[in-house]
Order: C-alpha cells, then sequence, then structure tokens
C-alpha cells in the first residue's frame, strides 16, 4: 500500500515537473513566433504557435491572437476566422490585443457575408442562365421537331407524285417495247435516267440488239460477235459499248470505234470517258478538256481545265477559275460554274462543295441547278432512294430529297442502304439498324424490331 502510494505521488509529481518545463518552453517560443511575425514571415508564425500550443495542450488568447493575424495576413480567412473564435471563446477581454481582434473580427464577418451575398448571387445568376438554356433548346428542339415533320409530310406528298411518275414511266417503257426499236429503247432509257424500269430496259435492248463483246486475246483487246472478231485484238485499253462505240486506247492515248469496228474518232487523246446521252468527255495532248459527238466534232466551241463524263443528261466542266458548273448534251450550261468541287447526279440530285474559309463543306443541287441545303457536311455522299448519307464534325446522319434532315448527326458510322432498305448504324459502340425515315431497328431471329437508342 505504501509502494502504491509512493508511486501515485512520484507520478504527479514527475508530470507537474513536464507540465512546468512545457510551460517554460511555450513562454521561450512566443517571443520567436512574434520575430517571425514581424518580419513578416507569415506560415513560419504559424507553424511556430501550432508548436506552441502543443507544448501547452491547448491554445491560448496569445497564440489564437497571433495565428489570427498572421493567416488574415495570408489572406487565408478561414484559418483567420477559426482562430478568431478560438480567441473570443477564451474570454480575452484582458487581453492587449482585444480591440484590435474585434476589428478584425467585423472585417472578416464583412468578408464571409460579400462571400455568402456573391454564391447566392451567382446561384441566382446560373439558375437563370440554366433555364434560359432549357429554354433555349426547348425551343430549339421544338422547332427542329417541327422542321423534321414538315419534311416528312413533304416527302410523303412527294411519293404521291412519285407514283404517278412510276405510272408514266411504265406507260413509255410499254410504248418503247411496242414500238420495237433500239431508238425508242435508248430514248426511254435518256427520259428516265434513274427510273425503275431503266435496267430491265437496257437488259431487254442488248438481248434484242447485243453489242460486240470485248475480248481478250494475246494481251490485247478487240471485241467479237457470234465469236467471230469484228474489231481486231490490237488495243491496251477497251471499254464496253455505249451508246452504239466503245472507248479503245494504246500507247496512251484514247479514241472510239463503232460495232463495224470502224475506228470512228482516233486515237489522240490523254483521257477520254465513254459516250453517255451521245456525248464523251476528252482532253486532248494541250491539255484542253472539251466535248465530242460520236462523229468526233465537237459538241461545243467552248474548253475547259476539266470534264467530266455525263450522267443524268448532264456534265461537268470547269471554267478557267477553276470553279465547276453543268452542261447538257445540247452544250448549254444549266448550272452556273460556282462550285469547287462537284460529283456527278445520282437520282437527280448532286453533291456539290464550296471552299468556306480554308474548308471544303458540301451541300446538295438538283439537276436545275437549285440549291437544296446551306453548305454545311464535311461529307455528303450520292442518294440512294430519296435518302443521302452526310457527315459533319466526324458524325453521320440523313438528308432527304429536299435538303431537310431526316436524322441529327450524332451516328459514328451508317453503311449504303441495302435492297431491303435498311442500312447499318453505329453509335456509342452499338449497332443498329436504320431505315430511309430514320426509324432504328434491330434484327431478331431474321426479322426487323423497331427500337429507340
Amino acid at each position: 500500500m505504501k509502494r502504491a502510494i509512493y508511486l501515485l505521488l512520484a507520478s504527479s509529481l514527475s508530470l507537474s515537473v513536464c507540465a512546468q518545463n512545457n510551460d517554460a518552453k511555450a513562454r521561450e517560443l512566443y517571443p520567436k513566433a512574434m520575430e517571425l511575425f514581424n518580419a513578416k514571415e507569415y506560415k513560419a508564425t504559424i507553424n511556430k504557435v501550432n508548436e506552441i500550443d502543443k507544448l501547452l495542450g491547448k491554445g491560448n488568447a496569445r497564440t489564437n491572437y497571433l495565428r489570427t493575424k498572421a493567416a488574415y495576413a495570408l489572406n487565408d480567412y478561414n484559418l483567420a476566422q477559426s482562430a478568431c473564435k478560438a480567441y473570443f471563446e477564451s474570454m480575452p477581454k484582458q487581453d492587449k490585443g482585444y480591440s484590435e481582434m474585434v476589428v478584425i473580427k467585423e472585417s472578416l464577418m464583412s468578408y464571409f457575408q460579400a462571400q455568402m451575398k456573391k454564391r447566392q448571387e451567382d446561384a441566382a445568376a446560373w439558375e437563370a442562365q440554366e433555364a434560359d438554356r432549357k429554354a433555349r433548346e426547348a425551343a430549339e428542339e421544338a422547332s427542329r421537331q417541327a422542321q423534321m415533320k414538315a419534311a416528312a409530310e413533304k416527302r410523303a406528298a412527294y411519293a404521291s407524285e412519285l407514283e404517278a411518275k412510276d405510272k408514266r414511266e411504265a406507260e413509255a417503257y410499254a410504248n418503247a417495247q411496242k414500238t420495237g426499236t433500239k431508238a425508242a429503247y435508248q430514248e426511254f432509257i435518256y427520259d428516265y435516267p434513274y427510273g425503275k424500269k431503266v435496267a430491265e430496259a437496257k437488259r431487254e435492248m442488248n438481248k434484242k440488239w447485243p453489242s460486240p463483246v470485248r475480248t481478250l486475246k494475246n494481251g490485247k483487246y478487240g471485241y467479237t460477235a457470234n465469236g467471230k472478231f469484228v474489231v481486231k485484238p490490237k488495243y491496251e485499253y477497251a471499254t464496253d459499248f455505249s451508246d452504239g462505240v466503245a472507248r479503245v486506247g494504246k500507247d496512251g492515248k484514247y479514241g472510239y470505234v463503232n460495232e463495224m469496228g470502224e475506228e470512228v474518232v482516233p486515237l489522240q487523246y490523254t483521257a477520254a470517258s465513254s459516250f453517255n446521252y451521245g456525248v464523251a468527255a476528252v482532253k486532248d495532248q494541250n491539255g484542253d478538256a472539251y466535248f465530242i459527238l460520236p462523229s468526233g466534232a465537237r459538241l461545243q466551241d467552248a474548253t475547259y481545265l476539266d470534264t467530266k463524263s455525263f450522267k443524268e443528261g448532264l456534265a461537268a466542266c470547269q471554267d478557267e477559275n477553276y470553279l465547276y458548273g453543268f452542261v447538257d448534251n445540247k452544250g448549254r450550261l444549266v448550272v452556273q460554274h460556282k462550285y469547287n468541287t462537284v460529283g456527278w447526279f445520282n437520282e437527280g440530285i448532286c453533291a456539290v462543295g464550296k471552299n468556306i474559309n480554308g474548308k471544303t463543306l458540301y451541300g446538295y443541287i438538283d439537276n436545275k441547278g437549285n440549291q437544296l441545303c446551306d453548305f454545311l457536311y464535311d461529307e455528303a455522299k450520292d442518294f440512294q432512294g430519296g435518302v443521302a448519307r452526310v457527315k459533319t464534325n466526324g458524325k453521320y446522319g440523313l438528308v432527304d430529297r429536299f435538303g431537310s434532315p431526316i436524322t441529327c448527326c450524332d451516328y459514328d458510322y451508317i453503311s449504303e442502304f441495302k435492297a431491303d432498305g435498311y442500312a447499318l448504324a453505329k453509335r456509342s459502340n452499338l449497332e443498329v439498324y436504320i431505315d430511309k425515315e430514320g426509324q432504328l431497328w434491330a434484327k431478331v431471329n431474321g426479322k426487323y424490331v423497331a427500337v429507340k437508342f
């Protein structure tokens, strides 16, 4: 028992001595903390008063006073507020820095009140901006939906027109069959360049009036009919017959032969297209480009920097300003020279490009030269059944023959449309099928099922 009492007294005495030592060390450190503060070494001041508090086991009015002032000087208002609160909680009215701390306390209160007011104002402004943004996006979406609805109605109306056109085409084809001449079939094909009966008309025409067949012998091309050469195999290059003539070439020069084997246009051009609509595009040894007739005569006096082959009755030609337009097979300028790049007409519509701010952007025109949409796209594909794929900002979408969007450009990829009317579409690593109205489908057990992304 005596031993226990002795140990307890010894322990208490030891703790008392330790506390006295720590208090003495703290008193020695405080002047050093003041020196650091007066030297404007505020971070070091804070570290020093933290050291003092550790020795004392808690903060006091003096350390919190110094901590507050150092933090305030560093613009660390959160630390300053915390230290200031601790200072006043210690009831320091007798402290010599009391009046100074009252001023700092009021300053901190004003600062945080201003901060709170600013946050409230910022929050209100953000809410107002968000409301405006949502209202604007809602209006834009409503406008887009209205435009797409109007475009869909326009397509539906065009479908009725197309039925009437198909009926006229069927009647014209029946008349060509009734007439029974090669010229009647050719006229029908020219009149309905992308009609539904054209492929059948061409097959029937070739069956009734077969052209000589391109044949390779000993590395040279000629043409045979009924197993016999009607054009001797002497050409390095040859195409199938088109409009009664075939393009042939050797030694880098091109010309044309007819079905009787006659070289109706000598081999004199450095570039030449096949005949379509009775006209071919050629380029001579001087680099001049123009159009010729099957006789070799020029279609018109005009000379161009570049010409393209005829398709659907129109051909592109590039003027001296490097701009493309289109002429018909009579040589008449149908579409003015104003495009930097062009394709070929397909379904009566052609993708054309303009250089805008150093970048080529594409839109579409019809076969009368009417612009169908703005120049918005990085890519513009040919039309397929009244629908074309376009690309902007790396994403694909669909437009109709009037230039109106069927879908937004938000697909990573859209393939060509297949014979069944569907194309493969990819978005966010998912694959679906898309139809020509923009509806999405999945293929389940061989059948298409409508889906939504």
